[in-house]
């Protein structure tokens, strides 16, 4: 270790824990796929299965049954969590398109609703009125119409804001790399990375902790999949002794997890637990309550996973809560000069 190594300029001894990750892929992280069920204005109700898009299909000539069908259909799977969303098939003469998009919108729950990215007219109209879930990048004949469409229409940015899901016509394995390109949520028809692919890197601490004082903890969360995680998610810590758990408040962990690396600094509030070694274990749990599937090894019945060893006792470390006050978190700032460690 260097002089000038940021352990050299560190104010307490820290704890660096580097939970393990696992790199092939895991079911519910990474390789995302879906499938296209298509369901007919007053036909049967299909059963459905796990990562499905509906496509409701839109005969000419029965508009009077649209809104009344339409409605059946969200209340049988608008909230179904097996639904990914929803797409319309309407076809592209059909002169009643933006009121059909209108009751689409509000028969379905709000965001449910994807919207072709070749279809620039209902993207625009969906974007202007907020009611566009995400999009879909539909294969045909060739990538490059779907490229085209992305640049035509505005939409390479997009991936950002929602979900995008790819539909391939042909499974060609040289076709993988659009769906990444595109920042594909998930496939449908090719075997392709797609997805976000989250675990925690490191976790880095005191090596001692007060009762019921502070500690300023620096998260490191890294995303190699291809798609943001559009999930609103919170970070969840607690203490784990004897099979007792003691939950850690983090008020400001970050909702959304983008790509490649975050890094969240918090100094956080520990509770009042008795002096001792205890488990420190996380989690991300989204608004709906779930733990996500991350890409870090022992994860429980729960959602939670192991971090690392914590030794806490009862001496008072008041410095702690503005450690960071006139200390960079992450070592001392990059535009300044580093003074030799004493």
């Amino acid at each position: 270790m260097g002089k000038y190594s940021l352990e050299s300029f560190e104010r307490y001894p820290m704890l660096r824990c580097r939970p393990k990750e696992i790199r092939e892929d895991i079911p519910g992280a990474g390789r995302r796929t879906f499938e296209t069920v298509r369901v007919h204005l007053n036909g049967d109700m299909p059963t459905l299965r796990m990562n499905t898009l509906l496509e409701v299909i839109i005969p000419h000539g029965q508009m009077e049954l649209m809104e009344s069908s339409l409605a059946k259909i969200a209340a049988r799977y608008g909230n179904d969590p097996l639904v990914l969303g929803v797409v319309l098939d309407s076809g592209a003469c059909l002169p009643e398109r933006r009121w059909l998009w209108e009751i689409a919108a509000r028969a379905f729950a709000p965001k449910r609703l994807f919207v072709p990215v070749t279809d620039g007219e209902q993207l625009g109209f969906a974007l202007g009125r907020g009611f566009a879930g995400g999009l879909l990048a539909d294969v045909k004949d060739h990538p490059y119409d779907v490229c085209e469409a992305f640049a035509q229409h505005h939409a390479q940015r997009l991936y950002r804001q929602m979900p995008v899901l790819v539909r391939f016509a042909c499974a060609d394995g040289k076709l993988a790399r659009y769906a990444q390109q595109w920042h594909a949520s998930a496939v449908e028809g090719l075997d392709a990375a797609a997805g976000w692919r989250i675990a925690l890197r490191r976790i880095t601490c005191p090596k001692a902790i007060s009762s019921g004082g502070y500690a300023p903890m620096r998260f490191w969360l890294t995303n190699r999949g291809p798609a943001f995680c559009h999930e609103k998610v919170h970070l969840a810590l607690r203490l784990a002794k004897d099979g007792h758990y003691t939950p850690i408040s983090v008020h400001a962990a970050p909702a959304v997890i983008t790509l490649a690396d975050s890094v969240h600094n918090e100094i956080i509030r520990m509770p009042a637990v008795e002096p001792g070694e205890y488990a420190l274990e996380f989690a991300l749990i989204t608004d709906r309550g779930e733990a996500l599937v991350l890409a870090n090894e022992g994860r429980m019945a729960d959602g939670y996973y192991p971090a690392c060893r914590l030794s806490i006792d009862s001496m008072p470390r008041p410095e702690y809560e503005t450690i960071w006050a006139d200390f960079f978190p992450d070592g001392y700032y990059p535009l300044e000069d580093p003074k030799e460690p004493v």
